[in-house]
């Protein structure tokens, strides 16, 4: 609820923003790009090949997506005032009897919500080519990679896990394909919601978002090996009782480890095989990468399965009010793929001995 309240306010900002004097003027920011963190050493060069020469157009674009929106708001201004006023002058009771405020608050946020859209949809127009047309001439600079802002893909599949909760609905986004340092990379952005119910409301609440990524395997392994988070005696109990049930318990000598993560597997020798005393180091340094998260594996198919929890969206272009040269877009995707890549590269995934 205060996540939502947060991201109201914030959309309402956004939206008076329109009503700044300076919206529709271009500063004209330069084209260099600035090397200033050791993953971003040659993208100066890649930039100047394939960005340079979109800034001037896809500037054009952002300006004419504000004054769209701008005119829209304007126009709707009016509107927007009057709806409460017109709500209150109404019967609504002798229309539809004892469910009149269930009606009224529906009618409320329809309109409402049809306003937004027509005041927003030009922006968010102008942001999705942001992701379809720049996006991948970001992501070209690492050699085969693919990006899509739709998936296809479910957190569904991978209920083989046990890992993912139940829920009943599901928002998937950023899918991104391809190959680092030999291995297989597919990842995609996810949030899943589970429904809720009262004697007078239904709602949802959020069970997981972040990314699920599936990585290839130099390392070749039978069977199904699990680390999820600690869930303390009784929700251990209960994981191993009704999720891991085909599972046992992998007694491991790393008490800094078992704090935070609890181990099951098919086949003992195999999780041994697999949870050495340099993984649980590697997955404990992975979790303060992304600020102590409780990232969730899974071994299986020669495939390792990671849950990861985030609070911000990844992969979003900058901000439409903000001059376009694709710098900071440039900046951000670059340094969220390199936390991706910190992953193979921490739990040395691209080593075919020793993990």
């Amino acid at each position: 609820m205060f996540r939502d309240i947060i991201n109201g306010l914030i959309f309402i900002i956004r939206i008076f923003r329109l009503l700044s004097p300076n919206l529709l003027k271009s500063k004209g920011m330069g084209k260099s790009f600035p090397e200033n963190e050791p993953y971003e050493a040659g993208f100066a060069a890649h930039y100047d090949q394939y960005l340079s020469d979109k800034v001037t157009s896809f500037e054009k674009g952002r300006l004419l997506a504000l004054k769209k929106s701008r005119r829209n708001f304007l126009i709707s201004l009016p509107i927007i005032v009057l709806i409460p006023f017109g709500v209150v002058n109404i019967d609504w009771y002798s229309l539809f009897g004892e469910y009149s405020f269930q009606v009224v608050i529906f009618m409320i946020l329809l309109a409402y919500g049809v306003i937004i859209w027509f005041i927003t949809s030009s922006m968010d127009l102008y942001q999705d080519s942001i992701k379809t047309e720049i996006f991948p001439n970001i992501l070209n600079f690492f050699g085969t990679f693919n990006y899509h802002p739709e998936t296809q893909k479910s957190a569904g599949a991978y209920e083989y896990s046990g890992l993912i909760p139940n829920f009943n609905r599901e928002t998937s986004e950023d899918h991104i394909k391809g190959n680092y340092k030999g291995v297989e990379i597919d990842l995609f952005e996810t949030e899943l919601e589970q429904k809720r119910r009262t004697k007078k409301s239904t709602y949802y609440v959020t069970v997981f978002k972040g990314i699920l990524i599936t990585l290839s395997m130099n390392k070749k392994f039978e069977g199904k090996t699990v680390v999820r988070k600690d869930a303390g005696s009784i929700g251990n109990w209960f994981q191993s009782t009704f999720s891991f049930d085909s599972l046992k318990k992998v007694k491991l000598e790393d008490p800094k480890f078992e704090k935070k993560f609890e181990v099951f597997s098919d086949d003992q020798v195999t999780a041994r095989y697999l949870i050495t005393v340099t993984f649980m180091e590697r997955l404990n340094e992975l979790a303060e990468v992304f600020g102590g998260k409780n990232i969730q594996c899974c071994f299986f198919g020669n495939e390792l399965f990671i849950m990861i929890p985030l609070k911000k969206d990844m992969f979003e272009p900058g901000s439409i009010f903000e001059p376009e040269n694709f710098i900071d877009d440039s900046k951000s995707l670059l340094k969220e793929l390199n936390l991706i890549f910190s992953i193979v590269d921490t739990l040395k995934l691209n080593i075919r001995l020793n993990l």
